[in-house]
C-alpha cells in the first residue's frame, strides 16, 4: 500500500472510530484534556493561544477558550482560506466573534478580524485525524496546519486528541512539523523527536 493511500485508509479508520464514541463520552474526555493542558506551564506562561474550533466529534475547546479569556490571555483562532489553502490567526474576544464558515466549521468573523503576527503567538494547539508518539500527525488533508507551523517556530505545538486517535506509527513527508506534546484524556505524551528539550515531569509516553 502506498504512503498516500496508506494515509487515507488511516483517516478512514480513526474518523469512524472516533465518530462512534457517545457525545457524553465525548464531552466527559474533553474536560479531562481541558483539564490537563490548563495545568501545563505552557499555557500557563503563555500571552496568546492558537485554538483550534472544534468540529464534529472532535475534542471540545469552548471551554479552554472560555478558560483563556477568564485568566487575560489573548486568544486566536484560525481563519482558513480555502483559495490559498492558508489560514491567519485572528484574535477572538467571544463566542459572538464568530460564524460558521467554510467547511461547516466556526471561523472568526472576517469582516472584523484582527490578524495576530505568527510570531507573537505562544503556543498552537493542533487539531489531527491522528498522531503517533513521535509527534507526526494525520490531518484532514488540506495542509492548512503543514502551510503555518513553520511561520510560529518559537510557538509550543500541543496535540489535542483522544486517545483512541494516537496510532502506532505515521508515514512523515519532508515538510511535516511535528507536534512537540499531544494531550490526551490519559494523558501527556512527549514527543520523542523532542524529548531532550522537554521537562521530564510531563511524562514520556504516559499513556502506556
Amino acid at each position: 500500500m502506498d504512503e498516500i493511500a496508506d494515509k487515507k485508509e488511516l483517516r478512514k479508520r480513526i474518523l469512524k472510530i472516533r465518530n462512534a464514541l457517545p457525545p457524553e463520552e465525548r464531552a466527559v474526555k474533553s474536560a479531562i484534556i481541558t483539564s490537563r493542558l490548563t495545568e501545563m506551564q505552557d499555557f500557563r506562561q503563555a500571552a496568546t493561544i492558537m485554538v483550534f474550533l472544534n468540529f464534529g466529534s472532535e475534542v471540545q475547546t469552548d471551554d479552554l477558550i472560555s478558560w483563556g479569556w477568564e485568566k487575560g490571555k489573548r486568544i486566536v483562532a484560525p481563519l482558513c482560506c480555502p483559495e490559498t489553502r492558508e489560514m491567519a490567526p485572528c484574535v477572538i474576544n467571544d463566542f459572538s466573534d464568530l460564524e460558521t464558515g467554510h467547511y461547516g466549521i466556526r471561523e472568526p468573523k472576517a469582516a472584523c478580524s484582527l490578524v495576530v503576527p505568527p510570531e507573537e503567538i505562544d503556543v498552537v494547539l493542533i487539531p489531527a485525524v491522528a498522531f503517533d508518539r513521535q509527534g507526526r500527525r494525520v490531518g484532514y488533508g488540506g495542509g492548512y496546519y503543514d502551510r503555518f507551523l513553520p511561520k510560529v517556530p518559537r510557538a509550543a505545538r500541543i496535540g489535542m486528541v483522544f486517545s483512541c486517535q494516537i496510532v502506532p506509527a505515521v508515514n512523515a513527508d519532508a515538510y511535516d512539523i511535528p507536534a512537540q506534546k499531544i494531550v490526551t484524556e490519559k494523558g501527556v505524551i512527549v514527543s520523542v523527536l523532542d524529548v531532550s528539550q522537554q521537562p521530564e515531569a510531563e511524562g514520556r509516553g504516559a499513556l502506556d
